[in-house]
């Protein structure tokens, strides 16, 4: 019986384990997917940002004064 129940925990155990993995894998991938995604999405609206905004006459921003 000791045997059975030993067995029983240890597959239990291996089934878990499996699991977490495989769902800890599948989050680490859907978020490197959307880093990679809104980090684009940044550098457009910056782009966009920095052609909207008005320069001095020296070509310079704002900020940059």
């Amino acid at each position: 019986m000791l045997m059975i129940m030993t067995i029983y925990g240890t597959v239990k155990m291996f089934t878990r384990m499996i699991v977490y993995c495989g769902i800890g894998g599948l989050v680490l991938i859907v978020r490197h997917h959307n880093r990679k995604k809104r980090r684009k999405e940044m550098d457009e609206g910056t782009k966009r940002i920095m052609r909207n905004t008005p320069k001095d006459e020296n070509g310079k921003y704002p900020w940059e004064k």
